[in-house]
């Protein structure tokens, strides 16, 4: 008989974190539970550093450099277990972790998404800090969609509504999560813990970085998903013009420390239409009247 749990981790180019990130996992209290990697094209000598690694009931599988969501489609393939949880090959998971989230959901008579909050860990491993964001169990879509409440890392799902939610989109360079997170709340219940199951390390090397780049992905991802997946059917209008707005304030503000001072003014009009407050208000004409300045200067 197969394991319980499948510890999935999908990695690019982090030897040394991995090999941290496997301890966290190899030092697990609960025992039923197989490891699974999938390498997305790393080129640093991951596969080496696992094959001497003599880690025992792990599946190694590397495949050409496809991203984030493809890696995690491909370990949802190959995991074997009931259920998944998954662990960034640069964080840590808490040694009780997989053990508190099987036992919350073997009290559950249906299928639910277990989650927890996170310690926050530098990149030599010290504790800094823990996500303080209240979270919320039931149905969890209406503050799900104000806030990335559920992480990848620390979590766990039953595989068969992994499969068939269709997995991670592929289109989408970061939110792949946050996306298929929001999809899943349409349809099942996430139970939150108290206590932290997971370690989240900062570092100059984090996909999630705050960039406009990003910024403007988390807002397609918001709008895509109240305007054409079910979102409005949920969620009151004037809390998501609410969110939407602050999205693309957020945007303007990343933009503007870019020195992209045109396309700031755009989206801080456009974040001030969509649901008018007085941040918004005041970076629109402090940016326009400095692009007027900036313009007589030149003239």
């Amino acid at each position: 008989m197969g394991a319980k749990v499948s510890i999935c981790i999908p990695t690019y180019n982090r030897r040394n974190y991995l090999a941290q990130t496997l301890d966290s996992v190899y030092g697990q209290t609960y025992p039923d539970y197989e490891v699974v990697v999938v390498d997305d094209g790393s080129t640093d000598g991951t596969e080496n550093m696992i094959r001497d690694g003599g880690y025992k009931n792990l599946r190694y599988h590397w495949q050409e450099n496809a991203g984030d969501a493809a890696a995690r489609n491909k370990l949802i393939h190959l995991a074997q277990a009931e259920f998944i949880t998954f662990i960034d090959s640069d964080d840590l998971l808490i040694p009780d972790a997989v053990e508190r989230m099987v036992e919350t959901t073997e009290t559950q008579s249906d299928k639910v998404v277990v989650y927890g909050p996170y310690l926050r860990i530098d990149q030599n491993g010290n504790v800094y800090g823990r996500c303080k964001r209240k979270l919320y169990s039931g149905n969890i879509t209406k503050h799900l969609f104000q806030s990335i409440l559920v992480h990848s890392c620390g979590s766990m799902f039953p595989k068969k509504i992994l499969q068939q939610a269709g997995g991670f989109d592929t289109s989408l360079p970061v939110c792949s999560d946050y996306d298929f997170w929001l999809r899943l709340s349409l349809k099942y219940r996430f139970i939150a813990l108290d206590k932290p199951t997971f370690k989240r390390r900062r570092h100059t090397g984090n996909l999630s970085v705050d960039s406009s780049k990003n910024q403007i992905v988390e807002l397609k991802v918001l709008d895509d998903f109240y305007y054409n997946k079910g979102g409005d059917k949920v969620i009151p209008h004037r809390a998501a013009m609410k969110r939407l707005s602050k999205e693309q304030y957020r945007v303007g503000k990343c933009l503007l420390k870019e020195k992209k001072t045109d396309e700031a003014v755009r989206y801080f009009r456009a974040s001030f239409k969509r649901h008018p407050h007085i941040k918004a208000f005041l970076m629109w004409i402090i940016v326009l009247l400095k692009l007027s300045a900036e313009g007589k200067s030149q003239s």
